[in-house]
């Protein structure tokens, strides 16, 4: 029994009778950035799918910081080198994942991106990626129409004047670029401004008007009603399990509300998690046949895990009486609308590989003072991956008798270079845009970050990588990786447009024959 799309259940698994037996074409683990592309494109080529995921679909009332407060956390290692109770494995934890509360960032890395070798060498690890950014290429295309980013937007800004969506601080920002000899351009994002009408800053929040284009609105809503899509939320996917030594037979999940356990078999199994949550799965997924966790016959399941350093910058300028209020924009709309990549490879900065610099507003506007005009900037570059960074299981487990998390993570110092150098440039252009009274304010990498990668990093070789260029788990026949733990280099922009774009590429190798695996998705 399929049942029909319940995205509008909280938990879809009481659809399923529990003496029935549950076999679809495909289970994908995760409903997020990557999860929903996989399903979407599945099932437009005519196949079964059920999509896990351990969240809820949350009401239009709930926060992110409600939500986040109602998520378990994981162990992670302090500065000071003690465990704590503070990691964060999620980006978001629900329905439709982060994508429901980020900003919408939508950038396409560049080429150095999939070979950094000439700039980025660390042993053990292959940072160069299996495929190329001109494979990729078309998957971002189609993502990109999917998603209503302004074509205007991608790749390197050529219209001479500024354009109309700046905020109010993007416009003192983007004068302060230029004045610093940048080259600025505007954020791309995943928002539909046909629908947009700037009623609040989009990151922390649901989009009310269906405006940004997050994984529920874009992949799994037009499925609804459709006997070919079942979605089973409030479950968690505890461990995959095999009877035959290259196949996945069936996952093992768990009613997080009930504690009833659930086995669905499936021809194939599609791991979209995030980097930490997939490497945790098939960490769990142990068997005779692999008897330290899937996948992980070399011991490098969970690591080369990179969350990307960032840290914010801020100051103020006057801003005259209704000023913010006249001005079309103001302090509202996207988070970001602005956006630096002069220093995203530079000489001078240690290594030679500096980072973003974009605009990245408070979440909160309305507790802003009036007579003074916030700009405030987000500095983000990728972590040199390293083998000890790593996901892996505790000895404790939660109530339901999961091991716990954890996530053990230190940063390169040769990356904490590079923050300050990034840092000392972000504050150049706050100064070149007329702020006063310019500070620091730590976003807390360290402890997880709506950011993860390499956790399950795509390579040739089975010793140093986990999946193959198409995601699937070397070994075996049946299991892929869609999400950000493929990427054997993290890059140094937001990752969710590739990660989506990588997803479908990925989804559509394995569509059944005869279908035309390079049709466009439908608007």
């Amino acid at each position: 029994m399929t049942g029909r799309c319940s995205t509008t259940a909280r938990r879809a698994i009481t659809m399923m009778p529990s003496a029935a037996a549950s076999r679809f074409a495909a289970c994908v683990i995760g409903s997020g950035a990557a999860g929903a592309v996989v399903a979407d494109t599945l099932v437009r080529a005519g196949l079964d799918v059920v999509v896990v995921e351990e969240g809820a679909r949350v009401p239009a009332s709930l926060s992110n910081e409600m939500l986040d407060a109602a998520s378990p956390s994981a162990l992670a290692r302090a500065v000071g080198g003690e465990w704590v109770e503070r990691g964060w494995p999620w980006t978001t934890r629900n329905l439709g994942g982060g994508t429901l509360f980020y900003g919408g960032a939508s950038f396409r890395y560049r080429a150095f991106d999939f070979d950094a070798t000439d700039r980025i060498h660390v042993d053990d690890l292959d940072v160069r990626w299996p495929i190329t950014l001109a494979d990729l290429e078309p998957y971002y295309a189609e993502i990109e129409r999917r998603l209503a980013v302004d074509p205007a937007t991608v790749g390197d800004w050529q219209v001479p004047q500024p354009p109309t969506t700046l905020s109010l601080p993007g416009e003192r920002l983007w004068q302060g670029a230029l004045a610093r000899g940048y080259r600025p351009q505007p954020t791309p994002v995943a928002i539909d401004r046909t629908r947009c009408n700037n009623c609040s800053l989009c990151i922390c929040t649901q989009c009310a008007r269906g405006a940004k284009r997050d994984a529920l609105t874009a992949f799994l809503a037009p499925h609804e009603g459709d006997a070919r899509l079942t979605v089973m939320t409030g479950t968690r996917a505890v461990s995959l399990r095999q009877t035959r030594q290259h196949r996945a037979d069936e996952i093992l999940c768990l009613d997080l509300e009930t504690g009833t356990e659930r086995r669905i078999h499936a021809d194939l199994f599609v791991i979209a998690g995030n980097a930490i949550q997939s490497a945790a799965l098939l960490l769990r997924s142990t068997s005779s046949f692999h008897p330290r966790g899937m996948g992980n016959r070399h011991d490098m399941v969970g690591r080369g895990l990179c969350m990307k350093l960032s840290e914010y910058s801020v100051g103020d300028v006057d801003c005259p009486a209704g000023y913010m209020a006249a001005h079309p924009v103001g302090y509202r709309g996207p988070f970001s609308t602005v956006s630096v990549l002069d220093h995203y490879l530079d000489e001078r900065c240690p290594t030679g590989v500096g980072g973003l610099i974009y605009e990245a507003k408070y979440d909160e506007p309305g507790s802003l003072r009036t007579d003074r005009l916030v700009l405030r900037v987000e500095t983000i570059l990728a972590d040199h991956p390293s083998v000890n960074n790593r996901v892996r299981l505790a000895g404790k487990t939660d109530r339901w008798g999961t091991p716990l998390i954890v996530i053990d993570y230190r940063p390169d110092p040769r990356d904490v270079a590079r923050l300050t150098h990034m840092k000392a440039r972000s504050a150049e252009w706050l100064a070149a845009s007329g702020a006063e009274r310019i500070g620091h304010e730590a976003s807390g990498y360290a402890f997880g970050s709506t950011h993860l990668h390499g956790t399950c990093r795509a390579g040739d070789d089975p010793r140093r990588s986990v999946v193959d260029r198409d995601g699937r788990v070397h070994e075996l026949d049946n299991v892929f990786v869609a999400d950000g733990g493929y990427m054997p280099y993290p890059g140094g922009l937001n990752p969710t447009l590739t990660i989506q774009a990588n997803a479908l590429r990925i989804a559509r190798a394995l569509l059944p024959d005869g279908v035309n695996m390079h049709r466009e998705i439908a608007a």
